[in-house]
């Protein structure tokens, strides 16, 4: 009895690396679609900047008028310089833009 024990066992050890190296999953292009997925703000237009959370029309507005009138957004900061966009919208829209 004993001997199958450990033959089993030893069995289930034999099986452990055959299930570790399938676990191994390139996560490289998931990754590249999301940032792809990302809404560049410096190009985007009301109707795409609106389809972000939390920002509606007029915000959208508002973030097209800032960058016109003080050039392109290079960080959250900038972005949170945008009457309307505070820490809470800028944590919210991180990772669904890019600059």
């Amino acid at each position: 009895m004993k001997k199958l024990k450990y033959s089993i066992l030893a069995a289930a050890f034999c099986m452990l690396p055959v299930t570790l190296t399938y676990a191994n999953v390139d996560t490289s292009a998931i990754t590249q679609q999301v940032k792809q997925a990302a809404l560049n703000i410096n190009t985007a237009d009301v109707s795409q900047l609106s389809k972000l959370p939390g920002i509606g029309k007029k915000k959208a507005q508002a973030i097209i008028d800032y960058r016109e009138a003080k050039g392109n957004f290079t960080s959250l900061e900038d972005l949170k310089m945008v009457k309307g966009i505070g820490k809470k919208l800028a944590a919210k829209l991180e990772g669904k833009i890019s600059f």
